[in-house]
């Protein structure tokens, strides 16, 4: 943590992480935002599989509100986390000192 810190602490690596993180994090959204309007469909599915098994259709319900956002968040992760780790690996490696031998 401690390298990682120093090696963006200085004016221009800040401004390399800034300008990598602001995209990564407008994609973020916008994949949540997809995501969680494709899985709008789940409420309904949600209520009437809850509905038999609990006996209660107000907990029924009130389960199926936030599975579109449960989701969205899980394909977000899935989606963007390995793309943001690999840019950052890839910046953290060009922010690197170079190695001397010999």
């Amino acid at each position: 943590m401690r390298r990682s810190w120093s090696l963006a602490w200085t004016r221009t690596e800040a401004q390399r992480v800034l300008v990598l993180a602001l995209p990564l994090a407008a994609v973020a959204a916008g994949v949540l935002r997809l995501a969680v309007q494709a899985a709008l469909p789940l409420r309904p599915a949600v209520r009437e599989l809850l509905e038999p098994a609990t006996g209660n259709v107000f907990a029924a319900y009130y389960a199926g509100i936030p599975a579109p956002v449960v989701v969205g968040f899980l394909a977000t992760a899935a989606l963007v986390l390995p793309v943001a780790c690999t840019a950052f690996a890839v910046l953290h490696g060009g922010l690197r000192p170079p190695v001397r031998r010999g």
